[in-house]
């Protein structure tokens, strides 16, 4: 009795970490439009669900997220501990037990050090994948009418659901970056007015500089912190020496 309450709890256990992960997966895919780094955050997850394929459907039911786990492990509990009554278990335990030694433990340790590295690298946008412009209507708009090279342009998604802030980098010569500015409104502003969270952004190519050569633009009112009203809100920089403009965007619904 005291074996299969210490199964269950370990069960239950290895099914909220699995349900948390699978919960943040959902949630980078929702807000930060980029499934790629969903899928990576989801990997721990499939070995909960080819060993338990009852797994997503507790999940996706009302509630899931929180009663996933419990039921999962209740029914896992039922339909294997059936299972090693009839003795249709043998072979995977014998599996299982050699998977668990200490040099294929070392190993699965490695692998998670490789995922935490792959996860940093793609919190970070490495490599950079996404391309172009964001699709904020005011920019592409601009970038459209323009008829600005945007081949390499990149860009990051901080978060995207109802509201959107995104980073934006492009290499522009002085003559697109004045005409891009007057289509979108966006006046010069002193380097003092400039809230230093500009230049602590995840991805390891937002290096914008503040020093005095620099030109700095901003929308009226620009909020240097949290959401700020509604309507489409900018700040950029523009390096004369190599020609980056790093433009923050917060578009609100």
């Amino acid at each position: 009795m005291k074996k299969r309450i210490f199964q269950g709890l370990g069960l239950l256990g290895f099914n909220v970490v699995s349900g948390m992960v699978a919960l943040a997966a959902f949630v980078i895919f929702l807000l930060k439009q980029d499934p790629i780094f969903a899928a990576v955050i989801a990997l721990p997850v499939i070995p909960a669900i080819l060993l338990q394929p009852w797994f997503p459907v507790f999940f996706l039911i009302p509630g899931g997220p929180l009663l996933a786990p419990i039921l999962t492990t209740i029914v896992s509990m039922l339909i294997y501990g059936l299972l090693d009554q009839q003795r249709k278990l043998e072979r995977f335990k014998l599996r299982f037990a050699r998977l668990i030694r200490p040099r294929n433990l070392a190993y699965l340790g490695l692998l998670i050090l490789c995922w935490l590295a792959i996860c940093y690298g793609r919190y970070v946008d490495f490599p950079a994948f996404y391309r172009g412009v964001p699709q904020t209507w005011a920019l592409s708009a601009a970038v459209e009418e323009m008829a600005l090279s945007s081949s390499e342009a990149r860009y990051y998604c901080i978060s995207a659901f109802i509201d959107s802030e995104w980073l934006w980098q492009a290499h522009l010569s002085e003559p697109e970056l004045n005409g891009l500015m007057e289509t979108l409104g966006m006046q010069t502003i002193a380097v003092d007015q400039v809230s230093a969270a500009v230049q602590k952004m995840p991805p390891y190519w937002w290096q914008p500089t503040l020093s005095e050569p620099t030109r700095i633009f901003a929308t009226s009112n620009f909020p240097m912190e949290g959401r700020g009203p509604d309507g489409w809100h900018a700040l950029a920089t523009w390096n004369p020496q190599d020609t980056v403009l790093h433009m923050w965007i917060k578009d609100n619904f």
